[in-house]
Parts: structure tokens; sequence; C-alpha cells
């Protein structure tokens, strides 16, 4: 079974455009009803790329609603980093790197680097 939790390989994603389902609350659902629901959800999102696929539940209630809007379950699943992720995280590494020898914050870091790459400093 692979781990989908090391962040610098695998990015968790949630499909919401063609991955989402809202169960109706005036429909009475067999097990078959929602087996067949989950399924092409899981289908969807395979056909998207993702691994490790689970569905994620939700109650739909606003702040200033009183009442619980239609539930909705959702494909979620993992995939790896692209090339702009992968050099996003290792831009982080250097700058957390750069923070740690000079004993200053990840913030301060982040200052530092972007004024020497405005030439500032």
């Amino acid at each position: 079974m692979t781990n989908y939790s090391d962040y610098r390989v695998w990015k968790e994603v949630e499909l919401y455009e063609n991955g989402q389902e809202y169960l109706s609350e005036n429909n009475e659902y067999s097990f078959d009803d929602l087996k067949h629901i989950c399924d092409q959800l899981f289908v969807k999102a395979e056909a998207e790329g993702l691994e490790g696929c689970f569905l994620k539940f939700q109650s739909h209630m606003e702040s200033y609603e009183d009442y619980l809007g239609s539930p909705s379950v959702t494909v979620c699943g993992y995939r790896k980093l692209n090339a702009a992720e992968r050099k996003e995280t290792q831009d982080q590494d250097d700058t957390q790197k750069m923070a740690d020898e000079m004993g200053i914050t990840f913030y301060e870091a982040v200052v530092l680097k972007k004024l020497k790459d405005m030439g500032k400093i």
C-alpha cells in the first residue's frame, strides 16, 4: 500500500466539478443506489489519474440558516506533484535552510530572499 502522506511527492485533490454528487432529501436511496453513485465517483477519479481514492461526505449549512441543505459526497484522491509544485517545495526548503543557517524566521528569510532577487541587497 502506498503512503500518500509525503507532501513532497503527493498532493491531495478533491474533484468538485465532476466528482461531486448531491443527495436529495426527497429521494430514498437503496444500498445499490448509493453503491452505484459511489462507484461512478471512483471511476471519475481514476479517469482523472487519482490514486488512493476516498469519499468525503458533507452536510451543507450556512451560519445564517437553521436547517441543513442536501448532503453531498465528493471523491478525493492523490496525484503526484507536477514540476511547478516540486520547484515551489524545493524553494521553500531552500528558504527554510537559509533561515536555519542565519538564525532568523522563515518569514524574514522570505523577505531577505525577495530583496536579494530584486537587487536591493
